[in-house]
C-alpha cells in the first residue's frame, strides 16, 4: 500500500523488496509463487526519462516521453505578443 501511494519514493520500493525477500526466505510456497509472478512480469526498459516544461506558455505541440520515431507536427505560428495590435 505504501508504495502505491508514493511510487516515486525508492525507500518504499526497497522496503517492499526487503519484505518480499524475507517472506520468501521462510516460506517456500510464497517463494515459488513470487518467482512465478516475477517470471511473468514484463521487464522494465533500461534508462530513465526526465521531462520538464517551463518558461511560460508553449505555442505548439509538446510531447513528453521516450524513444519516439516518425512524429510529424503541423502547427501554426505563435500568436502575436500581448499589447501588439495588428495593422490593417
Amino acid at each position: 500500500m505504501a508504495l502505491s501511494e508514493a511510487p516515486g519514493e525508492p525507500a518504499r520500493a526497497e522496503a517492499l523488496s526487503s519484505a518480499l525477500a524475507a517472506r520468501a526466505a521462510v516460506d517456500p510456497e510464497f517463494a515459488a509463487a513470487l518467482g512465478s509472478w516475477h517470471r511473468q512480469a514484463p521487464a522494465l526498459p533500461e534508462g530513465s526519462v526526465t521531462n520538464t516544461i517551463s518558461g511560460g506558455t508553449q505555442y505548439g505541440p509538446v510531447v513528453q516521453g521516450r524513444d519516439f520515431s516518425g512524429i510529424t507536427f503541423n502547427s501554426s505560428q505563435a500568436p502575436p505578443a500581448q499589447g501588439v495590435e495588428a495593422s490593417g
